[in-house]
């Protein structure tokens, strides 16, 4: 592991020739007790400690006369080279010396820890596992996307809830996996359970788990729930807004005592947790409709962070279409298309009510029946026929990249009527190619 794979990125730093007085400053207001030392150039040159500030009398002695040369680890490096001469604080530089994080020998002890305890955590199931996403797999360059990272920033810098709100395929567990490996939890379990997608009969079963003998059918040992699994890491409750008023009651119990009921279970349990929730439902309506508890929102709503529909940022659309289209063509195994010129103009004139998982699976056919080269024929059945799209109401793409291209096909072919040639130069593809694609989806 690489040492900029578990670096913290926030961290105190000041100049050479500040004042032990700005320091002390800089120290209180973080709740720091160090501070990286850089020189006038930015250039990393030792670290200063609290201990070592706040017993100079002298408040006006500059920082060259108390800092410690304690030497940094570069960023790619692994995690082998710590060595003895490192402190409780180990400060991360880029290739230019640029200080980019910092690691506590504590959390190298926790991965330790954590790699030890691997057996156990297998044992607990696939659902245990740390949060895959970073903050880096959030694409966009626009100031939504931007005012949409720096409130993930914030919300990973302390424990409160987060509610996470946004329409449908816009990233919310993207968002909830970034704040999770940006927080002091990255190294535990990150547990997703879908509120929408398990019958509210098993649902408690599953959140809270049951004891041995709890009821007919139920395994010989019992069962833990995801919050014994997520215990001392973060739980994201999907689509929250689905859940039944009975289960919201329990939730919120959990909020407020931090402990949970096994079904069958005879005394409390103690869980360390963070929740994280997601809904794209409209809580505010659901609550004057009192289909929603008002105390668990105001639970819940701490940190609140709306994530923006694709149609609020459509100057993202371009680097998003080349992000998943190199992914799609390294699992593919082929060569990253070209793009025609136009393709992006068009894509941004899409409403994009399926919002960035639609584009991804749009990404995803494209790849799929490309021949090298993505063009604007490619697209145009999969909106409106007419030259304004967005005024089309209806979402043309398919969601299964071969039902996709069948359809597609078959179109040109009824357009054209039956002129392969003139189909396949539609489609930017060899004749000779469209003859094995009508040969594959049985067109006749």
């Amino acid at each position: 592991m690489k040492a900029k794979d578990i670096m913290n990125c926030f961290f105190v730093e000041c100049l050479i020739s500040d004042s032990a007085d700005t320091i002390k400053n800089k120290m209180l207001e973080a709740q720091s007790d160090f501070a990286l030392v850089v020189d006038k150039h930015g250039k990393y040159m030792g670290i200063i400690y609290a201990n070592a500030v706040f017993r100079w009398h002298n408040m006006s002695h500059s920082c060259a006369d108390l800092f410690e040369a304690m030497p940094s680890i570069l960023e790619d490096a692994d995690l082998k080279a710590v060595h003895d001469n490192y402190k409780s604080v180990i400060p991360v530089v880029n290739k230019d010396q640029y200080p980019v994080g910092i690691i506590q020998m504590k959390e190298i002890f926790d991965l330790w820890q954590s790699e030890q305890k691997e057996n156990n955590y297998q044992k607990k199931g696939p659902s245990s596992r740390s949060a895959k996403y970073t903050i880096d797999d959030i694409v966009g360059h626009t100031h939504a996307i931007m005012s949409l990272k720096e409130r993930i920033i914030s919300a990973a810098k302390v424990k409160s809830t987060v509610l996470i709100m946004g329409e449908t395929g816009v990233g919310k567990e993207l968002v909830a996996q970034a704040i999770a490996n940006l927080s002091a939890r990255r190294f535990k379990s990150f547990v997703r359970i879908n509120c929408a997608a398990i019958p509210e009969s098993l649902l408690e079963s599953e959140l809270f788990g049951y004891e041995a003998g709890a009821y007919t059918g139920a395994l010989k040992g019992g069962n833990l729930g995801k919050f014994e699994i997520a215990d001392g890491g973060t739980i994201l409750l999907d689509e929250i807004g689905d859940m039944q008023l009975v289960m919201q009651a329990k939730i919120l119990r959990v909020l407020q005592e931090r402990e949970i009921e096994k079904i069958g279970g005879r005394y409390p349990i103690p869980v360390d947790v963070r929740i994280i929730a997601a809904t794209h439902a409209d809580l505010d309506r659901m609550m004057n409709e009192n289909t929603f508890r008002h105390d668990l929102y105001y639970r819940l709503n701490v940190i609140p962070i709306h994530i923006p529909p694709l149609r609020d940022h459509i100057e993202d659309i371009e680097a998003l279409f080349l992000y998943f289209m190199e992914k799609c063509s390294i699992e593919m195994e082929i060569e990253i298309p070209t793009v025609e010129s136009g393709v992006f103009e068009m894509l941004s004139h899409y409403h994009w009510p399926g919002n960035i998982r639609e584009l991804k699976n749009l990404v995803e056919m494209l790849a799929a029946s490309s021949n090298g080269r993505i063009t604007k024929g490619m697209l145009s059945s999969y909106f409106t026929d007419k030259m304004d799209l967005h005024d089309s109401n209806e979402n043309y793409l398919k969601l299964n990249a071969f039902e996709a291209e069948r359809e597609m096909i078959l179109k040109y072919l009824k357009v054209h009527d039956n002129n392969k040639n003139k189909v396949a130069d539609v489609l930017g593809i060899s004749r000779s190619t469209l003859y094995n694609k009508l040969k594959r989806y049985q067109i006749k």
